[in-house]
């Protein structure tokens, strides 16, 4: 039986009702600055926690949108793009990610894509 690969794919839900955003703000650790969320969640045993989520990308809507297959929404994560699909299924809606190397120019459409060669020839 072959494993299912979802290398450069995801998914994210809407929050479970016992999860939400508590605080926003900058963070610096060991140096580096970055922007971060704290969550707080009831685990099942019920204690609370909180969790800190730290910034890896940003989400546009896609406004060269030319067919339903291109994506709603893409952005840069990291050095790499994300692109994002709005979908629904049994009335919980969510939406459907994908990963790719930057094109030429730095758009990515969401689909498979060969990474640039910038080396020098010689």
């Amino acid at each position: 039986m072959s494993q299912y690969d979802n290398t450069d794919s995801g998914a994210v839900f809407p929050p479970r009702d016992n999860h939400q955003m508590i605080l926003s703000g900058k963070a610096n650790n060991n140096g580096k600055d970055s922007q971060v969320i704290v969550t707080k969640s009831t685990l099942p045993d019920g204690r609370v926690i909180m969790d800190i989520y730290e910034k890896t990308g940003t989400l546009f809507p896609n406004e060269k949108k030319t067919s339903d297959k291109a994506p709603d929404y893409t952005g840069p994560i990291g050095t790499r793009r994300v692109a994002a699909w709005r979908k629904s299924k049994d009335n919980l809606s969510y939406m459907s990610l994908s990963f790719s190397d930057k094109m030429e120019g730095g758009a990515s459409n969401g689909q498979q894509q060969q990474p640039i060669d910038d080396s020098i020839p010689f």
